[in-house]
């Protein structure tokens, strides 16, 4: 019951080595050209300085994924809505600073404290504000779409208003 004669090889005889090389340099199906790494590299150009205009500008269908969606949309408004204790961090580093070259040892080290506890308190109203903003999209939109909102909206509850991309949509103290 055994074969009178094994298999040997591979049915096809060994291919050379500069046949191997060719057959392992074929371009991939997305093209290797350099028409066409240039036709992606401008694509890519375009579609950057469209989500740059639609920071700068709001316009909602070209937002980069970072902010595009209603999640973030919803997460964005409720931040905007608030005064955020984030908007005065810039001011409170200044003034930390400024008060390093004072002169009189007591007056930095109130300084120091002074704005170390500053800083405890704006974390604790940005996470105030993410943790919001995520109970707000989870009420709405469901768990499934809730990730990321807390740390969305938190990074943008630090940032003063003026400078918020995309720009806010909604006043101070508008319902949302």
């Amino acid at each position: 019951m055994t074969d009178p004669q094994p298999d040997t090889g591979k049915g096809r005889p060994t291919p050379k080595r500069s046949e191997a090389r060719k057959a392992r340099r074929n371009p991939s199906p997305g093209g290797r050209s350099k028409e066409a790494a240039a036709a992606r590299r401008q694509a890519n150009r375009t579609e950057r300085q469209r989500a740059f205009e639609a920071l700068r500008t709001g316009d909602e269908r070209h937002l980069p994924p970072r902010d595009a969606g209603p999640e973030r949309r919803l997460a964005r408004d409720i931040v905007d809505a608030r005064f955020t204790l984030g908007q005065i961090f810039m001011l409170v580093i200044l003034i930390a600073f400024l008060s390093g070259f004072v002169p009189n040892h007591a007056v930095q080290e109130f300084a120091s404290l002074g704005s170390l506890l500053a800083l405890t308190v704006i974390i604790l109203d940005c996470a105030r504000h993410g943790r919001a903003a995520k109970t707000a999209v989870i009420e709405r939109f469901g768990t499934a779409s809730s990730r990321g909102i807390s740390s969305y909206a938190f990074l943008r509850a630090m940032m003063p208003r003026r400078f918020r991309r995309p720009p806010p949509k909604v006043r101070r103290g508008d319902s949302v």
